[in-house]
């Protein structure tokens, strides 16, 4: 076998063995942000909350969101208007309460593999037992929502309108 030929099918063989492995490595995922919403789970108060939507970098979204307080078994929350364009990128999201400190929600590391669109809800859960008060909650079923106050047009058309 010549040395050409050598190189080229264990080239062929490294490729091949990656196929289907690249989804691990954070850098080559994407995904896009259908929907995002905040939650308060505070029954004592009602709060200010702060969202902010970065794709590849750049800011894309920062709103700010008056939540009441949770009454019995009722949550308030707050959809975010849809003003980022919902176009694949890798999606971080960022919320902070009553002017604090910001956390901040890398939503692929929330979900397996690298979905073609997924919704966040960010919640505000304070006491006593709760490690990490403000948390995400990302799912991979945007279809759920289409039609939904706040969710965006990610069919491909690269437009931010609501549905």
């Amino acid at each position: 076998m010549n040395r050409r030929a050598l190189l080229s099918s264990v080239g062929f063989l490294g490729a091949s063995s990656l196929a289907g492995c690249l989804d691990r490595f954070p850098l080559s995922r994407s995904t896009t942000l259908g929907r995002l919403t905040v939650s308060n789970h505070d029954g004592d108060a009602g709060h200010s909350f702060g969202l902010r939507v970065v794709r590849d970098g750049e800011v894309v979204h920062e709103s700010s969101h008056a939540v009441d307080r949770m009454e019995g078994d009722q949550i308030p929350g707050s959809v975010a208007d849809c003003t980022w364009n919902p176009v694949a990128g890798r999606y971080v999201v960022s919320a902070r309460v009553d002017e604090g400190d910001w956390n901040e929600f890398d939503l692929l590391k929330q979900v397996e593999k690298s979905p073609d669109c997924v919704v966040a809800s960010v919640h505000y859960e304070p006491g006593p037992n709760t490690d990490q008060p403000v948390y995400v909650l990302v799912r991979a079923d945007c279809d759920r929502y289409a039609g939904a106050v706040g969710y965006c047009r990610t069919n491909g058309s690269n437009n931010s309108e609501r549905e």
